[in-house]
């Protein structure tokens, strides 16, 4: 079962995933929409990534230079990939909002 899931469905809910989110026509479930939107998604996609990657320098350079706050010393998370992933699709949020807003004005 779990071979079945790994190498199956689960390839194919992340082509649905980024079908619809990045709005490109290069994916199995292609979007219906036009340029414009296909156009506000891709950017909110780069700079959602961009905004991860930034996240992460900074932990990055709090861990090497140990510039970290000491009271947030022991509060430790068991799964810090799950804040990444919260920081990704928030920011695609706020980027979409904010490119269809430059858009339609």
């Amino acid at each position: 079962m779990n071979v079945f899931l790994t190498n199956l469905v689960i390839p194919f809910i992340w082509l649905g995933i980024v079908g619809v989110l990045s709005g490109s026509q290069e994916f199995i479930f292609k979007p219906k929409e036009d340029e414009r939107k296909q156009w506000i998604k891709q950017k909110a996609v780069i700079q959602s990534w961009s905004t991860i990657i930034l996240f992460m320098l900074a932990n990055l350079l709090f861990e090497f230079f140990n510039g970290g706050d000491p009271r947030l010393e022991g509060i430790k998370t068991n799964y810090p990939e799950l804040f990444y992933l919260t920081i990704l699709f928030l920011s695609y949020c706020v980027f979409y909002f904010i490119n269809s807003r430059k858009v339609s004005v």
